[in-house]
């Protein structure tokens, strides 16, 4: 029995471990590649981008579907200023909504536009569109070098491409300036007659959303060679990487994992091999557009140069931290583990006093107390803040904002209530696991077990069923998946054996865990660890124990005898 003593706040001190490692881990200086420094007028300086998209919605409040919100030229004119410091050029998507400002901002900054129409489904709203955009080109002619008719109209199949055809057709016969359509490379191989209608051919390579994703380390390489590919097939006709980029944040799909050094090593990267292989392109893009993440995820909003507070994110020099913010972590740790110790040697005290507590040693069952719940506290308040960063990246609506606020609360409880029966050890192995007086407790613990595995098997069963804006939520379960294994393995089943209804969850998770890996691919490291978790926690909280069977053995004998 003693020799159990030591594995809760072992199990537990190695789950704190994980989740401060990857606090640690975030808060690293990367050393990256530095671009050729170049000699401007104000002295020796980064190379400047070739183009940068521009989105005016990096507020909540302003977006592309709220039609009535209007971007002033004020704002159009602080944004480009900002985007200025990294590239002359900039491109544009449509017009509504104060967009068509953008060329006379453009020219009093000096800058220049590939000026974008956007085209739907709407016919007359297409043409409405397109004239105005032909109405600009001919006002700004040494602004606007390129007028973009369409973006990936194809893919969104709002238009069919000979109906898209007929629109580029006719505006390359009113355009003063050269016409293109925008759409991602695969779309551009499947209709390459509508390259006879355009001037230039506008492509989109964007490595970390190829059906095959590609890591960032062979992402610029993926890049040059798609080009490539598309000049050739395209010889005569100038190809142009209308979007390329990489995402700051999200999850991770095959081996391409989004974050800040990722995003920043793809700039600079493109930057030095461009320096000595020519290539046309535009980065996606200046700012961050929160309102993407409703439709692609956290992965989404975070592709801007800059974040939605006009701050820069990408760095094009010296060492790069992925969050300067790491210590939040570390200081959650500590707060936790400090109220925990308080906590436990409290309990550790109560559970003494106790008459008929245990046989043990009174220092042993202090030390029990303390070390569990100064882990549990340590892995609870080093969670909180990355739980916090996560429903800020992940949340898009009131009621996933509910739904993580429950799943928190969820967390909280079943970790208390697994940690709460190992400050009393039974006199025995043929003792009852926590008495004959706590069986509101065990029937607690059965209650926030059921709810937690039908939380668990709604989150795995959702990502393996759509998971392709879904991120591996590991941050939800760690803490009590921890917690109940302490549990387990000191040998006290607080709800004795796992229910019907438990067990079916269990192995939901359990299936849908496996198939997760495999779909994902033994390359995802956030995929495979996040279904070693939920095997874990579908074993702890699920299945039988030996002790459950012959706790169950011990008293069916001993109802035999007496009968």
């Amino acid at each position: 029995m003693r020799h159990r003593l030591i594995f809760p706040p072992l199990v537990l001190l190695c789950a704190l471990a994980l989740v401060l490692a990857w606090w640690t881990a975030r808060g690293q200086s990367v050393a990256l590649v530095e671009p050729l420094q170049v000699q401007g007028q104000t002295g020796v300086a980064a190379p400047m981008l070739p183009c940068i998209s521009y989105s005016p919605f990096r507020h909540p409040e302003i977006n592309p579907f709220n039609y009535q919100a209007q971007v002033s030229a004020a704002q159009i004119e602080a944004d480009l200023r900002i985007l200025k410091t990294r590239s002359l050029c900039v491109r544009t998507y449509g017009l509504s909504q104060g967009l068509d400002a953008v060329p006379a901002v453009a020219k009093k900054l000096g800058m220049r536009v590939k000026l974008g129409v956007w085209l739907a489904r709407d016919a007359q709203q297409n043409q409405t569109e397109l004239e105005r955009g032909l109405a600009l080109a001919r006002a700004y002619p040494g602004v606007i070098e390129l007028l973009i008719v369409g973006n990936e109209v194809l893919l969104r199949r709002e238009l069919s491409a000979q109906a898209l055809g007929s629109v580029l057709a006719y505006a390359r016969t009113q355009s003063p300036v050269p016409i293109t359509y925008a759409d991602v490379w695969e779309f551009w191989q499947r209709h390459a007659f509508l390259a006879q209608q355009v001037d230039v051919v506008t492509v989109h390579i964007l490595p970390y959303w190829e059906d095959d994703p590609v890591a960032v380390g062979d992402a610029v390489a993926h890049v040059l060679q798609v080009a490539r590919t598309m000049q050739q097939q395209f010889a005569g006709k100038p190809v142009w990487v209308g979007e390329t980029g990489w995402p700051a944040a999200g999850r991770q799909r095959a081996g391409a994992v989004p974050g800040r050094v990722e995003q920043s090593r793809f700039v600079r990267e493109l930057l030095q091999r461009t320096g000595t292989e020519p290539l046309d392109y535009n980065l996606i893009e200046g700012f961050d557009q929160p309102w993407k993440r409703a439709f692609e995820g956290a992965m989404g909003g975070y592709w801007g140069l800059f974040d939605q507070y006009g701050q820069a994110r990408v760095s094009l020099t010296g060492a790069v931290v992925e969050d300067a913010q790491w210590w939040r972590g570390l200081m959650g740790a500590l707060i936790g583990i400090f109220t925990g110790s308080l906590l436990g040697a409290l309990l550790g005290k109560l559970s003494t006093a106790l008459p008929g507590a245990s046989t043990l040693p009174v220092p042993q069952i202090q030390g029990l107390a303390w070390s569990s719940m100064a882990m549990a506290g340590g892995i609870l308040g080093a969670l909180a803040p990355l739980q916090w960063l996560m429903v800020q990246q992940w949340d898009r609506t009131p009621q996933e904002w509910a739904m993580s606020a429950l799943l928190a609360l969820l967390g909280l409880g079943v970790t208390l209530v697994a940690i709460a029966p190992l400050v009393r050890a039974p006199a025995s192995h043929a003792s009852p696991p926590l008495g004959p007086a706590s069986k509101r407790w065990q029937k607690l613990t059965r209650i926030v077990r059921v709810a937690l595995l039908f939380a668990a098997a709604t989150a795995v069963l959702v990502l393996a069923l759509d998971a392709r804006y879904r991120p591996f939520p590991w941050w939800w379960f760690l803490a009590p998946c921890a917690a109940l294994g302490a549990l387990r393995l000191s040998g006290r089943e607080g709800a004795g054996r796992p229910s019907a209804q438990e067990q079916c969850l269990a192995g939901i998770i359990a299936a849908c865990a496996v198939y997760i890996a495999f779909a994902e691919g033994w390359h995802n490291a956030q995929a495979m660890a996040y279904c070693v978790l939920m095997l874990v926690l579908a074993g702890v909280a699920g299945l039988p124990s030996r002790t459950n069977t012959s706790s169950a053995s011990k008293a069916a004998g001993a109802h035999s005898s007496v009968v």
